[in-house]
């Protein structure tokens, strides 16, 4: 059991700003997907059954639901805890098996998030490179198959920071459990496991697909644009990725500068759930950018293309 004091006041400002940029991207994100979900009943028939056919929205949508239940999680374990340390003292919190729990799936579905970006580019990889494999590129195969292993694969690169490094606990400073900075292997592990590795998946799907358009750019056919389009969203989500790095600086520069020399910074957790909400944020807004079916489908009024 730890009984903690409010933290100060830029602490608190500091906190109330990732609150109110978590809530933005859950408020964001359930628009979207109240928005699909009354274009889908307005539809007839012919256009419920074209909007059915689209692996783009559906990994869209994947992708909202993971940022609805990262922001409902991060609200009530990180969020509601703070508010109740800084406005409601004192409060007791305790280092408990499902407060551990909860912090792991908490961490699991942030770096299931990420990978659902991986999954958007291997779909258009698979387009520009395997055209022919038709059966890569359906619904059926991401809804029953890819979209399954992404979650697995989310949850099981995370599982080792809580069963195996044991890294994951009531932190000494803060009301909500989390994996601990102060742990040389989930500092190393998590970033490559939810980040890095993610990241250079997606570099090398955009590598491939260049060399393929650079190899076919004398052809002249529907797929030699449809490629360039495919070329055009990864490019994008790499762009994305990026301002999320730079979000993310102020907490890499905490950790990679002051923690080799021993030096712990109190407010590190605080900067990292500031950086993760701000991230929420830019990535809800940032779908209809990177997905031109999705644009369509939220900007168009009684239509569904299948031009992308």
């Amino acid at each position: 059991m730890t009984v903690l004091s409010p933290s100060s006041v830029i602490g608190q400002i500091r906190q109330l700003t990732s609150t109110i940029a978590n809530l933005l991207a859950l408020f964001l994100s359930l628009i979207l997907l109240c928005l699909f979900i009354y274009k889908f009943f307005r539809f007839n028939t012919f256009q419920r059954k074209k909007f059915s056919s689209e692996t783009s929205i559906f990994l869209a949508i994947n992708t909202l639901i993971l940022l609805v239940t990262r922001s409902i999680l991060q609200f009530f374990e990180v969020d509601l805890n703070t508010i109740k340390r800084d406005y409601f003292p004192p409060q007791e919190f305790h280092d408990s098996f499902s407060c551990r729990f909860r912090a792991y799936i908490l961490l699991s579905v942030h770096s299931t998030l990420y990978w659902s970006y991986v999954l958007k580019s291997i779909f258009r990889f698979t387009r520009v490179i395997y055209p022919a494999y038709v059966r890569l590129h359906q619904v059926t195969t991401y809804v029953y198959i890819f979209i399954p292993i992404h979650y697995l694969i989310g949850f099981l690169t995370t599982l080792p920071i809580w069963a195996g490094f044991n890294a994951i606990y009531l932190l000494p400073n803060e009301p909500y459990c989390t994996a601990s900075y102060n742990e040389l292997a989930s500092l190393i592990y998590m970033p490559i496991v939810a980040f890095v590795l993610p990241l250079s998946i997606i570099s090398i799907c955009y590598m491939c697909i260049v060399v393929q358009i650079r190899r076919t750019a004398a052809v002249s056919s529907v797929n030699q644009s449809r490629n360039r389009r495919d070329f055009v969203v990864i490019r994008r989500i790499i762009m994305i990725i990026a301002i999320l790095s730079m979000v993310s600086l102020p907490l890499f520069i905490d950790l990679f500068v002051f923690l080799p020399k021993g030096y712990i910074d109190p407010n590190m957790n605080s900067i990292g759930w500031l950086s993760s909400s701000i991230n929420a944020v830019i990535l809800t807004l940032s779908l209809p950018f990177i997905d031109p079916k999705m644009y369509r489908l939220i900007s168009k009024t009684d239509v569904v293309h299948t031009c992308t």
